[in-house]
């Protein structure tokens, strides 16, 4: 199982240098602020915002006939551990949103992967950091006219799942409702797996179910009750997750449905087949348009 992680992680790290005009920040034009790519039926502009000192890599994403005059449904969506925006795009989560008519932000956490455009360190990551990067993009998208603040849903994929759940949780009232893809609610229970003692850590790294990490994502998730803080959250959440993810089972999935989000009309969507493992949508096409579809309803369903 553990070889089964790293082969993942492996190949999303892999998937997350491609296309290479994107691997690197320092002066690519792509990268630099207004940097505009017209797709099919939408618009992408990247967008750079701030966390204290720190800066984020981040592009919008707008629906074909886009006036910033009007106010827009928006979706934030925060990647996995490792990944970077580019994998969003990848998953084509964007272009399903913007296809029905909703604004959305995808942008590399601070140090969030080893190629991410964003500041920062990733062996200085941790699920705090994040949570950190996730607050001050909401603050961001949430300063621009064209976002309906009423109507602001978040969405992401396995440890930004694990973010956005903690971060919809300390910030309820704001987020109108939740999209979690296979999220990472492993977490703390696979840290506790490998890091048995955590006064007995020793050195600036250590070694996790997901590779080599900085002793400060240990420390900053290890006293974490995973379903009791995201419990902060009372609003509508659809989980949607792969029956034969082995990274993350999914009986954490069903778990926080019943527990975590019980109160709320909250979801679990199970993709099934051969190719439903963690990052399903990523890699295969298998399962892909069933995951976006339903995600896409769940949140037009939240509209009124």
């Amino acid at each position: 199982m553990k070889n089964l992680i790293c082969v993942l992680l492996a190949l999303l790290l892999c998937l997350s240098v491609l296309p290479a005009a994107f691997a690197e920040s320092g002066d690519n034009d792509a990268n630099a602020e207004g940097y505009t790519v017209e797709g099919e039926g939408w618009t992408s502009v990247v967008s750079w915002c701030r966390n204290g000192d720190m800066n984020i890599y981040g592009k919008f994403y707008y629906p074909e006939g886009f006036d910033e005059s009007a106010v827009y449904p928006t979706v934030i969506i925060s990647h996995g551990l490792g990944s970077r925006t580019e994998m969003t795009e990848r998953s084509k989560w964007p272009k399903a949103f913007t296809d029905a008519g909703f604004v959305v932000y995808a942008f590399d956490f601070c140090g969030g992967g080893r190629n991410s455009l964003s500041d920062g360190d990733y062996m200085q990551m941790s699920v705090r950091t994040e949570q950190a990067d996730l607050n001050a993009v909401m603050d961001f998208v949430e300063s621009k006219d064209y976002v309906d603040k009423e109507h602001l849903f978040l969405l992401g994929q396995s440890q930004g799942g694990f973010v956005s759940a903690i971060t919809a949780a300390a910030r309820p009232e704001e987020v109108r409702a939740m999209i979690l893809v296979y999220p990472a609610l492993c977490l703390v229970d696979d840290l506790h797996s490998f890091v048995p003692d955590l006064s007995a850590l020793e050195g600036d790294t250590f070694q996790s179910a997901m590779g080599e990490l900085g002793t400060v994502y240990a420390r900053d998730a290890y006293d974490i009750d995973v379903m009791q803080e995201i419990a902060g959250y009372t609003g509508d959440v659809l989980i949607i997750h792969g029956l034969n993810d082995k990274t993350v089972p999914y009986s954490y999935a069903v778990e926080a449905i019943a527990t975590a989000y019980g109160e709320a009309s909250s979801q679990l969507l199970l993709i099934t087949g051969k190719k439903s493992a963690h990052g399903f949508e990523i890699i295969y096409d298998e399962g892909r348009e069933i995951a976006e579809n339903a995600g896409v309803a769940f949140a037009q369903a939240h509209l009124d």
